[in-house]
């Protein structure tokens, strides 16, 4: 960065005689556009006849200046599209999480908007009044070299077969092949039905199985799924001070086994240990009374972390997928419900789809990711290959902890076919985390381009939150003291609705397990 700036100072100092002649002979094709930065508005190919410069204008901010010899109209410099900077607009992020605020959804059930109402990414006007602008000009360079840097794709693929498929095929000459079942219409009533629940289990009978056939069994059922329920959880805690329990929980605080160490039970039989991360090195709580819990085994002690995150509130949670702001976010996610919401009748909320009243007492929402993308595929192939093959950038800010982290990828990573039908495999989504689109860098990019990018992803982002906003692709379940939830974090979605936070806290606890550990346990 500092010998393009060097350079560029020494450029701009042998041109500026060339602006004042310019201005001086008033030169009718001049073009003068916004710019807040001297680094965006002077990269000049030297294979197009044209001479390009910068000036300081009224407001300190600088202007480009274009004008072209000989015959060549078309314009040598990149500038970083209008609606990219647009959507950059401070005022559409918040100010503490640093999450966007400019996605709409329904502020009970998380769902995103249909597609006659606002886009969840707002349609950026078309106008080149940029007064409002004041970036950096290290920030415009910094997103300028991005756009011309070329974004790795991290995501990993999923193994085919499970712990003892692989064993089997070392003694027997033909082995089966476990396939992921794509799943829709479930109920709470379905996954909770002990004859028909094809991911249902009970704490115990884990814990007391010697063999480790019900081991193997989940284990079968999560790569099938990527979502497992697990009841009869111990729940007992110190972290959570008495004044803020329900008698329920106070109750279960006579159990032997302790809430934390039910769940390092479970990441060690999916994935070994826990997955370090910025939220902690083993047990991380949410919950809407406190900032955090985090148990540390060095000393029992409550260690703190970031909470820069929407999930430490009482809001509903659009469908998303966890740490997409990492290059490999994890592979699961262990949610144990300690202390559900109270109950409350204070708010209903009207479906538009049916007749029903739903009222918000922090319901859990989950949806198969990949069905999801099978079904775009299905119904709109150019908007599957349009999400499959343009970069996305996540981030995730927390000024109290120093955390900045940001990771790249296609909301939908699926292994390239002619055809066309490459098997998917992960999904990395989350719009509040997911920063302004940039499109493909070309060396014919202008301001027609850059519409046309900008047009054809946000009807493609709209029909896939159309799918995630049916009904029956949604699993809504209210989730009971003890429950566990396993999640594969890329491929299943999860969310809530809202909840009162007024009387006793909503609390969760649980951990991370790393996709290649977890891929290692199948």
């Amino acid at each position: 960065h500092f010998v393009g700036v060097v350079l560029l100072h020494h450029y701009l100092r042998e041109q500026q005689h060339v602006v004042r002649q310019a201005k001086a002979g008033g030169v009718n094709d001049k073009k003068i556009l916004s710019a807040p930065s001297s680094i965006a508005a002077s990269f000049v190919s030297a294979t197009e006849r044209s001479i390009g410069t910068t000036i300081f204008n009224s407001h300190n901010h600088l202007e480009q200046v274009r004008f072209h010899s000989g015959s060549s109209q078309k314009s040598s410099t990149t500038l970083l599209p209008k609606q990219y900077l647009d959507a950059y607009d401070p005022k559409r992020f918040d100010p503490v999480t640093h999450q966007r605020n400019d996605v709409l959804f329904n502020p009970i059930d998380g769902t995103p908007p249909s597609a006659d109402s606002h886009s969840a990414t707002p349609e950026q006007k078309d106008t080149h009044d940029t007064s409002a602008y004041n970036f950096e000009e290290s920030w415009l360079g910094t997103h300028l070299e991005r756009w011309r840097a070329d974004p790795s794709d991290f995501d990993l693929h999923w193994p085919t077969c499970t712990n003892e498929e692989l064993q089997d095929s070392t003694t027997t000459t033909t082995t089966t092949t476990t396939k992921r079942v794509l799943w829709s219409n479930w109920t709470a009533d379905l996954v909770r039905d002990k004859d028909k629940s094809p991911i249902l289990f009970e704490y115990d009978d884990i814990v007391q199985d010697e063999d480790k056939r019900m081991e193997e069994r989940l284990l079968k059922a999560f790569y099938q799924y990527g979502l497992v329920l697990i009841t009869g959880t111990p729940t007992a805690t110190d972290s959570l001070p008495e004044e803020v329990m329900t008698e329920a929980t106070k109750n279960a605080t006579n159990s032997q086994e302790r809430a934390e160490d039910a769940i390092l039970h479970l990441a060690s039989m999916i994935g070994y240990h826990p997955l370090q991360t910025l939220y902690g090195s083993g047990v991380w709580s949410t919950s809407s009374y406190s900032s955090f819990y985090n148990s540390d085994d060095s000393d029992g002690e409550a260690k703190a972390g970031s909470t820069a995150d929407s999930a430490y509130g009482s809001t509903s949670l659009p469908l998303h997928t966890d740490m997409t702001y990492i290059s490999n976010p994890p592979g699961v996610q262990i949610f144990l419900m300690v202390q559900p919401a109270t109950a409350t009748t204070s708010s209903t909320l009207s479906s538009d789809q049916d007749s029903k009243t739903i009222t918000p007492n922090g319901q859990s929402v989950y949806l198969d990711g990949f069905a999801a993308a099978e079904q775009l595929r299905k119904e709109n192939p150019d908007a599957f290959h349009l999400l499959a093959s343009t970069q996305r950038r996540y981030r995730c800010v927390d000024d109290a902890e120093g955390w900045h982290l940001e990771a790249c990828g296609p909301l939908i990573n699926a292994i390239q076919r002619e055809d066309g039908r490459g098997p998917i495999t992960s999904i990395r989504h989350n719009d509040l985390d997911r920063l302004p689109d940039l499109p493909p860098l070309s060396s014919e990019t202008d301001d027609s381009n850059f519409t046309a990018f900008y047009e054809k992803l946000l009807p493609a982002h709209e029909a896939w939150d159309n799918i995630l906003r049916r009904e029956e692709m949604r699993l809504v379940i209210d989730l009971k003291c003890g429950d566990c939830v396993l999640v594969a974090n890329q491929r299943c979605m999860h969310g809530r609705y809202a909840f009162d936070a007024s009387s006793f806290p909503r609390v969760v606890m649980g951990c991370y397990v790393g996709m290649d550990e977890l891929g290692s346990k199948w």
